[in-house]
């Protein structure tokens, strides 16, 4: 089957317009503000990593809880149709934290022989740990729905292990700044280019 020059071109013009009407979607489904307020509890939970590290566990938890729920919601309120796919990305995220837990559970008496969890570098790392498994959700995510999330995935994941590897002593200082300000900025080219 042959298909000509003009066939050709109204084909990709409907794909480029399927890809218009989906970065709408996203922008006007809340997905602006849901990485903008994922920014925004990196920013905190990191800097409170920073300066009060004796709480910053119960910071965190109550950040992404709240951050679990304004999701949710989000997500509820923006679809008016649903896709199949919906209810898959949601087991998705809760599968791979389960299992996340899960690794750190086997993992922790052995970090507790060692004298490892005492160790303000062994926290950084488990710091790492938990920017970097969102940020695979995101490519993941990405090579089923959108490739911009794959992109911003691996931005974030090579930044962190920039930090980690090059910024030591301020890593979290760094995750603040760059973790949370690519999810805000990506939040803000969002809401201004694809709406």
């Amino acid at each position: 089957m042959e298909v000509s020059r003009d066939e050709a071109q109204e084909s990709l013009s409907q794909i480029e317009e399927m890809a218009t009407r989906t970065r709408r979607l996203v922008a006007c489904g809340g997905g602006d503000v849901l990485f903008m307020m994922w920014g925004v509890i990196w920013v905190l939970g990191f800097l409170g990593n920073q300066f009060v590290p004796r709480i910053s566990g119960p910071v965190w938890l109550g950040l992404v809880g709240a951050g679990v729920l304004v999701t949710w919601i989000v997500a509820k309120r923006a679809a008016p149709v649903r896709s199949p796919v919906d209810g898959r990305v949601g087991w998705f995220w809760l599968l791979l934290y389960a299992y996340v837990y899960l690794w750190f559970a086997f993992l922790f008496p052995f970090i507790k022989v060692q004298g490892h969890a005492e160790s303000a570098v062994f926290w950084k790392h488990c710091g790492a740990i938990a920017a970097t498994v969102p940020m695979f959700a995101y490519v993941v995510t990405g090579l089923w729905l959108d490739h911009f999330m794959i992109w911003v995935g691996l931005a974030v994941t090579a930044l962190t292990v920039a930090g980690l590897y090059l910024l030591t002593p301020h890593f979290y200082f760094w995750m603040a700044a760059v973790g949370g300000g690519t999810l805000i900025g990506t939040g803000l080219v969002i809401r201004n280019r694809w709406r």
